[in-house]
């Protein structure tokens, strides 16, 4: 079976999100309560950019941890 380009991936997985996500978009995306991605957030799992007082999430850093939650 052939693999997939990984540029392909990040072009159209999670297609319909914004670039960056909002702590409620990944809640929704991962399917996890605010709480779990708080601390995935805190333990460093996904890299924040601070943006006011809001906390954003680039799309691309949730593809990477989606990614390697599907290798282990």
């Amino acid at each position: 079976m052939d693999s997939i380009p990984l540029e392909a991936v990040y072009q159209n997985m999670y297609s319909e999100y914004p670039e960056l996500l909002e702590v409620k978009d990944l809640c929704k995306l991962l399917g996890y309560e605010k709480k779990k991605v708080y601390q995935l957030i805190k333990d460093g799992q996904l890299k924040k950019i601070p943006c006011g007082r809001k906390i954003k999430v680039a799309k691309a850093t949730v593809i990477d941890f989606v990614l390697q939650g599907a290798q282990k």
